[in-house]
């Protein structure tokens, strides 16, 4: 479906080295990776926000819509939510149709000040849906959101993939916990300049933690 063939990117100082990698349909990537490592530039140009990255890096892309959830909702405020999706490709009926999919039912004539900020990301979602992506890209999703309100986010997007079988997925999260519940496959990104250092299908969602631990914790380990 995707195919990364990427040569770097660097910001004054190198910050992504080589990633090569593929994304295929029903992919459940959770991008794991320290702080400041370069995961959001790396989901950037995967998406095609980031200019300096050719085209010809990331094949297949011109071929798939791309849904991103950024880590702000990014919502126009002085149009309600139903008028923000419709401005994604939705009608109507459609928009509020994706709107109720994340619980969001009696809200499509609120603003996006209106709402909280895990109302806010969900309504973000119903965005990314309006799109119909093979590709949906989220970044650290569950940031600044109570346990409670994470833990709703985390089950509805586990229930969208499960819905559409066939639509991939990258999530950044720093939490080993989300991998367990969202992803089929883990990415760790680390390095100066980051790589992948990992890039392999989950196993038993128990062990993820585990794995995190060695990546963090020894340079020496041995990635497979």
């Amino acid at each position: 479906m995707l195919e990364l063939q990427i040569a770097g990117r660097s910001f004054g100082q190198p910050v992504l080295g080589e990633v090569f990698a593929t994304i295929e349909r029903g992919d459940r990537i959770c991008l794991l990776g320290p702080s400041g490592i370069g995961k959001t530039t790396l989901l950037n140009a995967i998406a095609g926000l980031d200019k300096t990255i050719p085209p010809k890096a990331i094949i297949g892309r011109d071929k798939l819509r791309v849904g991103y959830l950024f880590q702000e909702h990014r919502l126009l405020p002085w149009r309600t939510l139903n008028a923000n999706l419709q401005l994604a490709g939705a009608t109507t009926a459609e928009a509020d149709d994706h709107l109720a999919s994340v619980g969001l039912k009696d809200y499509s004539h609120y603003l996006p000040d209106q709402l909280s900020l895990g109302m806010a990301r969900r309504a973000a979602l119903a965005r990314c849906l309006a799109v119909k992506p093979d590709l949906l890209l989220l970044d650290e999703p569950f940031a600044s959101l109570d346990p409670v309100m994470a833990g709703e986010l985390k089950a509805l997007i586990a229930g969208i993939m499960d819905a559409h079988p066939r639509m991939a997925m990258i999530c950044v999260t720093h939490d080993g916990g989300d991998a367990e519940i969202l992803a089929n496959r883990l990415w760790y990104l680390d390095g100066r300049p980051a790589q992948l250092q990992w890039d392999d299908a989950v196993g038993e969602p128990r062990l993820i933690n585990e794995l995190l631990g060695k990546l963090r914790n020894s340079e020496g380990f041995d990635m497979v």
